[in-house]
């Protein structure tokens, strides 16, 4: 059989894109007939970059990762070479005609007759012993012959054909040496008139060529030609051998041209293969063979000369052939192989990968059906190994390319390491292992691949064809270890070798333009490294000269277009020039147009165009030029699946152009976007985070989440983009340090002022110092950098009050604005850190010119912004501190109301975003608190109405919480109460229990609003559905906060700055107007007229309909009870012995005593400790309320209580005086507790749609054994507590149980959903991190909070938690009472039994049977659940159940 190689050899293009000269090796076996071609198609990948595995970099910011793919496929004609039994048997004759004088003492014809027995058997058998002894009896002879006897030549050949027949089963070269040894003798005997001289030639010349593809010498192929040529002309046309020798002659033809390329060659072995096959008609035993061979070299022939139907005949041919082969026929794997490779060549040329899939289908066939043995199973290997690297680069599947990489491995495990084209396999694993590099990063690959690239260099010298396509590949392997490792040495090697070796390659080689591709990378690369221009220059200059020489048609100008076009790109980024920048665009605009989507340079060049058309966005502001390339990119992603050489670039692209248009217009759908696209990068990346593309797309993704925190003020962003731009940083391959440092700098800056870590400020400060003199003095970076590092200097100033530190930022800051254009868009903000710095300045020296020089720039920074802007936020806020400051210094009255006048302005300018409203109107308060100024009750209400609006804005539950807690709570847990104190200071009682309500409960509060107010105006008509879907989307984009330009390292021109200034300001108001608009509109709508206005106090006292709410505030300034009823005023119970500071004191006693006496027999001792506790409250809070309202309401009647602050965490329905003939509060009233005056008119409200049922159904759901990762014990009453319940449900209530296996979260919603009544027994958690996390333990998981406010039950009416913690709110935001009951509460159960504590599983059941036998003792009504459960604490046996279990359940709700 004979051995195809199919290697790849580059052709002119640019790094781009490259000519493919495909060679076909095939070495012919002793039986088996060989053709071979070399094969020169050009085709473009890119024109194309990836054939030969160039590694570019990129001139834009985003550094798009390595792009490169070289092929090396391996293909083989399938005919057989032929070899002449009839030699064979006349020389038997001749030696039957010569037996007398053969060695003395033997019977030549014995010999004869011995040898060949054994020879005929061994070819039946192959039993080894056999052909060993038959050489072992020939040679014998032989050796005794006489040197001019007459019978060496009989035995010569006898022995040739020993060792051949040896040599199918061995495949060793001593046994091909020995064969072409002997038949050599054989051939000296004879002349071209002998009638056994041709079956001589055909046998010999087919060894000569096996020995060739074996030792690689030429010399062989040549002798072999020469003899088939000389006995062709010699041979007779009725020759019987004729067909034998054509198609052996053929077959070497087809090698020869592959070695030299000679299109004589070529024709000349298609011309003989098709005279053979005249001499092989059909019926002919070997009439395959030719087809095979012929369609081999037709199949080339197609290739260099684009003759489409030679690719018709040539599978034709493939197929009748293959249906005249048997499968035994050794032949028979190698005709399918050759089949695949014909239909890779059809991919190849129509872009159908259904051909590549099928071409490897048949190489899957072709190796099931190929022996270990076979003598090319290792070219199988290798066109198999070749074709699916090809599908890999087109597909990305990696398991495609680790299939290639072992089928190379063991192709090459089955070649002698002298194997004629054993470098070819080298090269195609050293490409594979490369790719796979590129893939995962692994360094060993690189130097696995360095290492076979080296030694297939060293089987092809110099002037070998091949060695200029191993140079190639070695100067890209060390480009892309220069990358990965950062030695400099690899880079400078692979410039000084490709430049030396483009100066010594004629313009005219075929090797000419892809080296030509390699000297521009490597250029290009040093030009990354260094930032000589030379470098691209000299880029430009090779590829104009190149480009002045070939034709415009010709296939490399695409290839050298595109690395001219990637040259100025990077010149232009590097020193600018618009010119530059549209030849560019032009140039890929044009290419486009040529390219269909499916062709390698299509995702490239798209790439490139998209990249040209950012940077002039950046230069002249046009929308358009960014909106197409976010299209262009979203192509390219589109065009490139994962394992594709552009996959990151394009998501790369994609990602940082959306983030660039996030900044500039500020769409949040962008920013979301770009996370996603930015993310999948890094995640990819993951799997080798050691790859050298990995910092950069780590920084990328850093700098997004970073931009993320500047919008919603989650401080686990700010951690989060502080984490990877240090690990960033850190990596040993990262090669943008100075943008990542200006990144890290601002991050850490950030976040020092979220958290005051002096270390964060220190090390932005350091980092800021290192990154400044890394960047030009009037490079636009190095400007924003120096002022970001002034304002990292004026921090610290703030927090060590060092003279030093203020003076550098002064410094700074004078320097920027005294470089930066006066027109230049940041130069207000700089304005304005200088005027607080020089404040600050002034109020240490006590220097009064230097107060109104601050006040001097803050007018000259006010001129130069546009109306409306967002930056006099700034303005405001520097305004009044200097005011502030002024008045203490002269005591001037006028500079404070001046300050106040200015607090108004800051809260409600418009321009202004809603988060820097509410900052402002939290500093009015306070300064109105410290100035005791009046208008600190309209600075409450003020805040208060911005809080809601800031909170509104955030689109999700867990994230309002974080923006609550985060950002309001933090710096003013108190808000709502100190609000209600001043009202209550200010005499208006009904305001302040307005403010008490809008300023609590918040999270509640608006998603009840949107459940239900969004819900039930969608449900109205279709206007009120479209009049919902705006409002949400409007009030998003309201309360989006734009990136602070100061606050990031400067990624945009100035006049791009000035337009996004004046988009944000234009878009803000716009937003406003329209979302002002759309709530007029709504308000306008029946039923709908108080939408979003505050509930007024006459609304708000019907939730006094039951009975009297108590709200108790708990302020640091003042703390008082209001009480509310359904008629009249509030009134007011001053509160004049509690405090904030008493109530916080009792509250950590109470959990103190509760932690510290929570063991087996300490409930007496609990019991004493409580009551002192319980004692402390009643008298400094709850006598006073209790007796005004004895004035209200009699004894035993029920009331509500709705407390405030640490208040929340405490049982006020079990205080007391706790003295012998006192009462207690559970003797006084009938306790319930509501977070919010609004929660309980809604619990009160019926759901219009939904009717509530005559005979309310029960379930009772419980979990003894929850899921293990819960990591609760196994509660073994929970059994008990169920079937007790279910015994006390009155038999007019539909009963059912959820337990056991089937306890899972999907049981229990079902059954919530389902049921009107719910008696749940199980673990309770509080989550104290996320709240809304807080569960129930079940049997597959937890049933959180969050997925319990997602119910929405049919018809919920009453629900009892027999749990821990159900109660329990959070201690960080206690005013939004975030626990389980609620959240029962607020998915529509009108009344809730919780926990404030630890449930005992042990003693709760005493309770839950007192409970149920006063809840069903009359009348069925959810509203009895309160007088049943008063019932019950005191019913219940008092030495069963101690004290704390008996007032660990509260009712919360009607």
């Amino acid at each position: 059989m004979d051995k195809t190689v199919f290697s790849t050899k580059i052709d002119p293009t640019g790094k781009d894109g490259s000519i493919v000269r495909f060679k076909l090796y095939k070495a012919l076996g002793d039986e088996v007939g060989t053709a071979s071609l070399e094969g020169e198609i050009q085709y473009s990948l890119a024109e194309l970059k990836s054939s030969h595995g160039i590694e570019q970099d990129n001139g834009f910011s985003v550094l798009l990762p390595p792009s490169s793919v070289s092929l090396s496929v391996r293909l083989m004609p399938s005919q057989n070479e032929e070899r002449s039994d009839a030699a064979v048997r006349g020389f038997a004759s001749f030696a039957d005609n010569h037996s007398g004088s053969g060695l003395q003492n033997m019977d030549w014809r014995s010999l004869s007759d011995r040898a060949n027995g054994l020879m005929s058997s061994y070819n039946q058998t192959h039993r080894g012993e056999d052909i060993e002894e038959a050489i072992r009896i020939l040679s014998a002879w032989y050796s005794g012959l006489p040197s001019d006897s007459k019978d060496r030549a009989a035995c010569a050949n006898s022995l040739g054909s020993a060792f051949h027949m040896r040599l199918r089963h061995s495949n060793s070269i001593d046994d091909l040496e020995q064969v072409v040894h002997y038949w050599s003798i054989v051939l000296e005997s004879w002349t071209s008139g002998s009638p056994y001289y041709v079956p001589l030639v055909v046998n010999l010349g087919g060894v000569l060529r096996r020995r060739f593809e074996w030792q690689g010498k030429f010399e062989d192929l040549e002798q072999a030609i020469i003899m088939f040529s000389a006995a062709t002309s010699s041979c007779p046309p009725d020759s019987p051998y004729r067909h034998n020798l054509l198609n052996n002659y053929a077959v070497a033809l087809f090698t020869r041209f592959e070695q030299t390329g000679d299109p004589q060659d070529l024709d000349l072995s298609v011309q003989t293969h098709q005279e053979c096959l005249l001499l092989r008609p059909p019926g002919h035993s070997s009439r395959f063979l030719t087809l095979s061979g012929l369609a081999d070299a037709i199949c080339v022939r197609c290739r260099h000369r684009g003759n489409a139907g030679d690719l018709a005949s040539a599978m034709a041919y493939y197929h009748e052939a293959l249906e005249l082969c048997s499968a035994e026929n050794p032949s028979y794997p190698i005709i399918f192989m050759n089949i695949g490779l014909a239909l890779r060549y059809s991919f190849e040329c129509n872009g159908d990968l259904q051909n590549l899939n099928t071409a490897i289908m048949y190489y899957s066939i072709a190796l099931r059906t190929c022996p270990d043995n076979h003598p090319k199973r290792s070219s199988l290997l290798a066109n198999y190994a070749g074709d699916l690297f090809l599908r890999f680069t087109r597909s990305g599947d990696i398991n495609d390319l680790e299939y290639s990489i072992k089928l190379y491995t063991d192709s090459l495990a089955n070649q002698s390491p002298t194997h004629a084209y054993r470098f070819s396999s080298l090269h195609g694993l050293a490409i594979a292992l490369t790719s796979r590099f590129k893939v995962y990063g692994v360094p060993e690959d690189l130097d696995l691949a360095i290492t076979h690239i080296a030694s297939s260099m060293a089987l092809c010298v110099p002037s070998h064809p091949e060695h200029i396509s191993m140079l190639m590949a070695w100067i890209n392997c060390l480009v892309m270890r220069y990358k990965t490792r950062g030695d400099i040495t690899d880079l400078e090697t692979a410039v000084e070798h490709s430049e030396a070796a483009i100066r010594f390659c004629p313009k005219e080689s075929p090797n000419y333009f892809p080296l030509l591709t390699h000297v521009n990378n490597a250029l290009s690369t040093r030009f990354s490294r260094q930032q000589d221009v030379r470098d691209l220059e000299r880029i430009i200059d090779y590829c104009d000269s190149a480009l002045r020489d070939v034709p415009q048609h010709h296939i490399s100008n695409r290839p050298l277009g595109m690395d001219r076009a990637d040259a100025l790109l990077k010149r232009y980024f590097h020193e600018g020039g618009m010119n530059a920048l549209e030849q560019v665009i032009s140039f890929y605009r044009d290419l486009m147009q040529d390219l269909y989507r499916g062709h390698q340079a299509f995702s490239r060049s798209l790439i490139q165009l998209a990249s040209a058309l950012q940077a002039r966005f950046e230069q002249s502001g046009n929308a358009d030029d960014l909106d197409c390339a976010v299209k262009h990119y979203r192509t390219a992603c589109e065009a490139c699946p994962p394992g594709h050489h552009d996959h990151f670039a394009a998501f790369l692209g994609l990602g940082n152009a959306l983030l660039l248009r996030y900044h500039i217009f500020g769409l949040l759908d962008d920013l979301d976007e770009c996370l996603v696209h930015l993310a999948h990068v890094v995640e990819a990346r993951a799997l080798a985070t050691y790859h050298p593309d990995y910092p950069t797309d780590l920084a990328n993704f850093a700098y997004a989440i970073f931009s993320r925190f500047q919008n919603q003020h989650d401080i686990t962003d700010l951690d989060i983009a502080v984490n990877y731009l240090q690990a960033a940083r850190d990596h040993p391959n990262q090669s943008e340090g100075r943008h990542i440092l200006a990144h890290l700098a601002t991050a850490l800056s950030a976040r020092y002022d979220e958290c005051e870590d002096i270390n964060d400020l220190q090390e932005s400060i350091k980092l800021f110092e290192t990154a400044l003199p890394m960047f030009a003095p009037n490079n636009p970076n190095a400007l924003h950098l120096r002022r970001n590092l002034a304002g990292s200097l004026q921090k610290m100033y703030e927090k060590r009050q060092t003279m030093e530190d203020l003076n550098a930022a002064i410094a700074h800051f004078e320097a920027y604005v005294t470089i930066s254009p006066e027109d230049h868009p940041d130069m207000p903000l700089a304005l304005i850190s200088l005027a607080s710095c020089r404040h600050m300045r002034a109020k240490a020296c006590k220097d009064d010119d230097g107060f109104w020089n601050a006040l001097s720039l803050l007018v000259t920074a006010s001129g130069k912004l546009p109306e409306a802007h967002p930056w006099f936020s700034l303005v405001y806020r520097l305004r009044i501190t200097i005011l502030r400051d002024y008045y203490r210094l002269t005591k001037d009255a006028s500079f404070l109301e001046e300050a106040f006048q200015d607090h108004q302005l800051a809260s409600s300018a418009p321009g202004i975003h809603t988060w820097d409203q509410l900052a402002a109107a939290l500093r009015w308060k306070t300064d109105a608190n410290v100035f005791h100024h009046k208008s600190a009750l309209e600075a409450y209400i003020t805040s208060i109405k911005l809080l809601d609006r800031h909170i509104m804005a955030t689109p999700t539950v867990s994230g309002r919480y974080k923006a609550l807690l985060g950002s309001i709570l933090r710096d003013t847990p108190s808000l709502a109460a100190d609000a209600t104190a001043c009202a209550i200071s200010a005499g208006d009682l009904e305001l302040a229990v307005e403010l008490s309500e809008q300023g609590r409960g918040l999270l509640w509060s608006q998603m009840s609003r949107f459940r239900a107010v969004i819900n039930d105006l969608r449900a109205v008509d279709d206007e009120g559905h479209r009049l919902a879907n705006e409002f949400e989307s409007l009030s998003a984009e309201l309360g989006r906060r734009h990136s602070d330009s100061s606050s990031g390292i400067k990624t945009v021109t100035e006049a791009l700055r000035r337009t996004q200034q004046e988009a944000e300001a234009r878009q803000y108001r716009q937003v406003s107007s329209q979302w002002d608009a759309v709530v007029n509109k709504i308000r306008q709508k029946q039923g709908f007229a108080y939408f979003l206005t505050p509930m007024p106090y006459k609304e708000l006292r019907a939730a006094a309909i039951g009975g009297p709410v108590i709200i108790i505030n708990a302020s640091i300034n003042r703390c008082d009870a209001i009480i509310i009823t359904k008629n009249g005023p509030p009134r007011l119970v001053p509160l004049p012995d509690a405090s904030l500071m008493g109530i916080t004191t009792t509250s950590n006693d109470f959990r103190n005593v509760l932690r510290n006496t929570a063991g087996v027999g300490e409930e007496k001792m609990r019991e004493m400790q409580l009551i002192p506790v319980f004692r402390r409250l009643w008298d400094a809070v709850l006598a006073p309320v209790v007796e005004v309202l004895l004035t209200i309401v009699p004894k035993g009647s029920r009331v509500w209580w709705c407390p405030t602050s640490k208040l929340t965490s405490l049982p006020i329905h079990a205080t007391g005086p706790y003295h012998k003939g006192a009462s207690n509060m559970p003797n006084i009233y009938v306790s319930s507790y509501t977070p919010t005056l609004s929660a309980l008119i809604r619990s009160r409200r019926q759901n219009i749609s939904k009717v509530a049922s005559d005979t309310p159904s029960f379930v009772s759901i419980g979990q003894s054994k929850p899921n293990s990762r819960s990591g609760g014990r196994e509660l073994e009453a929970v059994g008990a507590e169920l079937e007790l319940v279910k015994s006390l449900v009155p038999p007019s209530m539909a009963c059912s149980e959820v337990s056991g296996d089937e306890g899972t979260v999907s049981g229990a919603i079902q059954a919530l959903k389902t049921n009107s009544w719910v008696h749940l027994a199980c673990h309770g958690k509080q989550d104290f991190v996320q709240p809304f996390d807080s569960s129930f333990a079940l049997r597959d998981r937890p049933l959180r909070l969050s997925d319990i406010i997602q119910a929405e039950p049919d018809n919920p009416e009453f629900v009892f938690l027999s749990a821990c913690h159900t109660a329990v709110g959070d201690k960080n935001a206690p005013d939004e009472v975030i626990h389980l009951a609620a959240g029962m509460q607020f998915s529509g159960f009108r009344g809730v039994i919780g926990t404030m504590w630890a449930v005992d599983d042990t003693t709760a059941h005493h309770m839950v049977k007192e409970f149920y036998d006063a809840m069903f003792s009359g009348k069925i009504n959810y509203t009895n659940a309160a007088r049943a459960l008063n019932k019950a604490s005191k019913a219940v046996d008092k030495n069963k159940v101690p004290m704390d279990q008996r007032v660990v359940f509260i009712h919360i709700g009607a």
